[in-house]
């Protein structure tokens, strides 16, 4: 999805280019055909968590076997005051003793107050608590107290968790994290409008956070052998389950709202609607103003999951109007070194329909890799078009749920539709220089216009639309 696979004319394609897309079609004649089973391995009923904190935690949060026991130790360096501004980096932030502590000291901020954590301090795919209590000195500010997670050079945060104290009374405050697999930290007060008072901060590790949750619909899921639920998203309740999704890509300071040139913005202005067990996310034109077009806003979805190959399905309906160009697939997250960088990156489903080249009943697909040239195919069903990188289905994708999955190991991909085989071409997971790429996060995004999806216009009347999720599923070969 952020490389821009617009497909290019024939004529324009070089007889080279060509005759390398042609030469990948070969495969075995044992590869034909092939449907995959019912689930091998679901949640357990309950919903309670597949592994313990003190074994073996396959977690996959940063791409490999992850296994930690809890460490009961207080992360937080003079987390009560008792040492002065120690170990705090402050601005217009002085002591003052504790209302709650009989003398004990409590902070007042003015603006902020910070502490550093470096790289080894925390353990990647480890899950911690923040805990504090606080009060806003006038009931009309706002303090946000937030862990975040930044890269060098210039500490640009990519992970963000936080919680806002709100009132004069004072409260006790809970939020709760899993460390990604590059763990260099700040925790910070900000106050807002108000100064705050804090008189406690304190940050444990605990045992792992559930990422997964009792599959509702196993039916129709189709997981090959061999794999067992890592990662998961129902979406029974009311609302997106932001502990699992982030709503902007992961780029600049994790606000990145479009990719290419397409014309919508990714907003949070109810365009993440849960309910009836379905997440959509809604499109709608909002101006008619701008000089560029940039008329609509949509929804968005990342994971803050990451992992390293597997199995991952998705079960949509796609949205009907001419323009649109929704799209399920996989990005690289931020290294174990620090390092966020692209490609690589895998495509599992983009749907475009420009009325014209693309149309409905079409569902492209393919992968980037570091030298962006198309990699060796396998196998591919007789209705995938290599050239153009689609398949051509006897039905429409706006009429009904379809379940989109890619297989993906260190040397390959396989996609398939309804459990179908479509394809399996080669792809390796590195940076342009080929190191290992970061674990991938998963997306699911409903993208409106540009030069592939509305190079013959956006259908304004389809408005709101949306891209339907059932769920998303991911497994983690056993």
């Amino acid at each position: 999805m952020k490389s821009l696979h617009v497909p290019t004319p024939a004529p324009l394609l070089s007889a080279l280019t060509l005759a390398c897309l042609l030469a990948a079609c070969g495969g075995g004649a044992d590869d034909t055909n092939t449907t995959l089973s019912t689930p091998a391995a679901l949640a357990p009923a309950d919903g309670t968590k597949l592994i313990a904190a003190t074994t073996d935690a396959d977690e996959g949060d940063v791409g490999d076997d992850t296994s930690y026991t809890v460490v009961p130790d207080e992360m937080v360096l003079n987390n009560l005051f008792a040492d002065g501004l120690n170990n705090w980096n402050v601005g217009d932030a002085v002591l003052v003793n504790s209302s709650q502590r009989p003398g004990g000291k409590a902070l007042n901020v003015g603006w902020r107050a910070l502490q550093t954590f470096a790289p080894a301090q925390l353990v990647a795919g480890a899950s911690y608590t923040v805990k504090f209590r606080a009060r806003n000195e006038n009931a009309t500010g706002t303090t946000t107290v937030a862990m975040k997670f930044q890269i060098p050079p210039y500490n640009e945060n990519f992970r963000t968790f936080q919680t806002q104290v709100k009132g004069t009374a004072w409260t006790d405050y809970t939020f709760e994290f899993t460390a990604p697999a590059y763990t260099k930290g700040e925790l910070s007060v900000l106050a807002n409008g108000s100064r705050a008072v804090v008189d406690t901060v304190s940050m444990k590790m605990r045992t792992p956070i559930a990422v997964t949750e009792p599959i509702t619909s196993p039916s129709n899921s189709f997981v090959p052998a061999g794999y067992t639920l890592a990662f998961n998203d129902e979406f029974n309740g009311t609302t997106l389950n932001r502990a699992k999704w982030h709503t902007r890509m992961i780029y600049n300071n994790g606000t990145t709202d479009r990719l290419h040139d397409e014309k919508q913005r990714y907003r949070d202005n109810d365009n993440h609607q849960v309910g009836n067990g379905v997440l959509s996310l809604v499109a709608r034109k909002v101006s008619t103003t701008d000089a560029n077009g940039i008329n609509y806003e949509s929804g968005m979805i990342r994971s803050d999951w990451t992992t390293r190959y597997g199995y991952f399905e998705a079960r949509v309906k796609m949205p009907p109007g001419k323009g649109v160009w929704p799209a399920f697939w996989l990005n690289s997250d931020v290294s174990e070194t620090g390092r966020l960088s692209w490609p690589p990156e895998i495509d599992i489903f983009e749907f475009v329909n420009n009325g014209v080249e693309d149309l409905p009943d079409m569902l492209h697909s393919n992968v980037v890799t570091r030298d962006r040239q198309p990699s060796s195919v396998s196998y591919a069903d007789p209705a995938f078009n290599l050239q153009y990188t689609f398949w051509k289905a006897p039905f429409n994708f706006t009429e009904g749920y379809h379940v989109i999955g890619a297989e993906w190991t260190p040397t390959s991909v396989t996609m398939y539709i309804d459990g179908k085989k479509i394809y399996t071409r080669a792809a390796t997971w590195t940076y342009d220089d080929g190191t290992a790429g970061g674990p991938a996060h998963i997306l699911l995004n409903l993208g409106i216009g540009g030069a592939w999806a509305g190079r013959n216009g956006i259908d304004d009347t389809a408005f709101p639309q949306a891209l339907n999720i059932d769920w998303v599923r991911a497994y983690r070969k056993n």
